[in-house]
């Protein structure tokens, strides 16, 4: 049995020896890799945090753009009524004071007859003062 435990022994130990084997030829490469590997972790991490941040501030921002977009929208449509009313109330003053057509072509033929006719500018504008007292 002595045989069959010595022989046991250095199979037990060749795993541990490969293992030591291994890190002699490969272990400069695999730290090399780690720290790379960590350094870019790092910088991911790093990279979501402020992605994470800037996605924060643009959400912020487009919060307070739809804020003062709708705060526009209310004032132009305020400008807008405002205007509207000015142009209906000036349409219907024009309406309510527009001189008749016929009456004023008729005021222009008699003022060219009168003119003709020898009489002064004083005349008509008196006699038009006192169709407007009546």
């Amino acid at each position: 049995m002595s045989d069959r435990q010595s022989e046991g022994e250095p199979q037990a130990s060749a795993p541990q020896d490969v293992a030591h084997i291994r890190d002699i030829i490969f272990g400069t490469q695999m730290r090399d890799y780690e720290q790379r590997f960590q350094a870019v972790q790092r910088d991911v991490e790093r990279l979501q945090r402020e992605i994470d941040r800037l996605t924060e501030q643009l959400a912020e921002q487009d919060s307070g753009q739809t804020k003062k977009r709708q705060a526009l929208r209310q004032e132009m449509r305020a400008a807008d009524d405002d205007l509207r009313d000015e142009l209906r109330q000036t349409a219907e003053k024009l309406t309510n004071d527009k001189v008749d057509r016929v009456a004023l072509g008729d005021l222009f033929a008699e003022l060219g007859a009168h003119l003709k006719a020898g009489g002064s500018i004083a005349d008509v504008l008196k006699g038009l003062g006192e169709l407007t007292q009546d």
